[in-house]
C-alpha cells in the first residue's frame, strides 16, 4: 500500500476515497483520518514541489454533449452558475446544453436525460485541513496542508479536516462526491 489516508493510526483501514458529503442544512462536518504508509522502508519525496501536500481540489466534471450519463451522476454546467445537478435516468445528453434553472429543486434536460438540481456546489474552499483540531479554527479555507519534505513509512500523521456548508439547504454528493483530498506530485521510494 503506498501513502494515503486511513481512518486509524495503525494505517490498516483505508479511508474511503473520495470521501461523501452529507449536510441537513448549514454546518460542519469535523473528522479525524491518518496520513502515511504502514511500510517503515517507504520514503515519500516531493517530485517537483518544496513540500509533501494534501491539497483540496474539485472532482465536479462539466456537462458533455451525446454522452450517457448514469442515475446519480453529479455534473455541473460548462460555464459553471455555481449549482451542481444530479442525472435522474441512465440516458444520453443531446448535442446542446440543457437551459439551467438555478432554483434547487428544479429540473432540466438534454436529449433523454433529466438533471435536477441539488444547490450550491461543493467546492475546495468548503475543506480547511490542520496537523491538529485546534488548527482548523485558523487554517485557510481551500488551502493545501504541507506535511514536510520527506517522510519515512511506518507512521503515521494526524490530519484534522473541517467541511463547512455555508447553504441552509440539504446537500449531498453521496452518488458522486464532487471534492476530495489530493497529494501532490510525489515520489515513493524503498529502502534497503
Amino acid at each position: 500500500m503506498p501513502f494515503m489516508l486511513y481512518t486509524d493510526a495503525q494505517m490498516t483501514m483505508e479511508a474511503s476515497n473520495p470521501y461523501q458529503l452529507d449536510f441537513n442544512g448549514a454546518g460542519k462536518n469535523e473528522f479525524k483520518l491518518f496520513f502515511g504508509s504502514p511500510y517503515p522502508n517507504e520514503v515519500l519525496k516531493p517530485k517537483s514541489d518544496q513540500q509533501i501536500m494534501l491539497v483540496p481540489a474539485s472532482r465536479l466534471k462539466k456537462w458533455e454533449p451525446n454522452r450517457v450519463y448514469s442515475f446519480g451522476n453529479i455534473i455541473e454546467p460548462i460555464v459553471s452558475n455555481g449549482c451542481m445537478y444530479q442525472c435522474l435516468d441512465n440516458a444520453q445528453t443531446g448535442s446542446r446544453e440543457p437551459a439551467w434553472r438555478a432554483e434547487r429543486g428544479s429540473k432540466c434536460s438534454s436529449g433523454s436525460t433529466t438533471f435536477i438540481n441539488l444547490g450550491a456546489k461543493f467546492q475546495p474552499a468548503d475543506i480547511q485541513l490542520a496537523l491538529t483540531y485546534a488548527g482548523l479554527d485558523t487554517a485557510n479555507a481551500g488551502a493545501a496542508l504541507e506535511l514536510g519534505t520527506q517522510l519515512q513509512g511506518g507512521k503515521s500523521i494526524p490530519v484534522y479536516m473541517r467541511v463547512t456548508n455555508a447553504s441552509n439547504s440539504v446537500r449531498s454528493d453521496r452518488s458522486d462526491p464532487c471534492i476530495s483530498i489530493r497529494l501532490n506530485a510525489t515520489i515513493t521510494e524503498t529502502t534497503a
